[in-house]
């Protein structure tokens, strides 16, 4: 999951007037201290600025600002939920890749199925919408390089 900024946090700092810099430090601080706590509840407190006092006292200067982090975090939850429901829609077993399997074992089959496989999971990520450029180049290198598997894989995906 990647740490991109709040909404929240852009919501103020876009205000008019700009609002204080040490505000908008002290939002970002709470705002990584939520999510830490989110991951690791109550584990992993300590040291000279990230302390338990420190959090609470942040969460009861800024209530508004922990109302919002709190449904950034549910937000983020449920894509994540969401997103692991169609992996796994999409994660069944191909039956071209299985028939390859079947093949005699040589260094070009395994690098073959490798091609394979790597095809198939950058098509279905593409397919549920999280594929960046790298992912993307991949995509293009592969598809021109194994037309027909491409063609094969978007079929059985179209039918799932």
């Amino acid at each position: 999951m990647r740490f991109s900024e709040s909404p929240y946090i852009r919501y103020v700092k876009n205000k008019y007037p700009p609002p204080d810099p040490d505000y908008v430090y002290e939002l970002n601080v709470l705002r990584a201290m939520m999510r830490q706590e989110d991951r690791q509840e109550d584990v992993g407190w300590g040291g000279l600025t990230w302390t338990w006092e420190r959090y609470q006292r942040l969460k009861g200067k800024h209530p508004e600002a922990v109302m919002a982090f709190e449904a950034e975090l549910r937000w983020e939850k449920e894509r994540e939920r969401l997103r692991q429901q169609n992996l796994e829609r999409y994660g069944c077993p191909s039956p071209y890749i299985q028939e390859v399997e079947g093949w005699p074992e040589s260094e070009a089959r395994n690098q073959y199925l490798k091609d394979l496989r790597r095809l198939r999971d950058v098509m279905v990520h593409s397919k549920v919408g999280y594929i960046g450029y790298a992912r993307g180049a991949i995509l293009g290198r592969l598809k021109s390089r194994y037309p027909e598997a491409h063609e094969v894989f978007r079929k059985e995906l179209e039918d799932l």
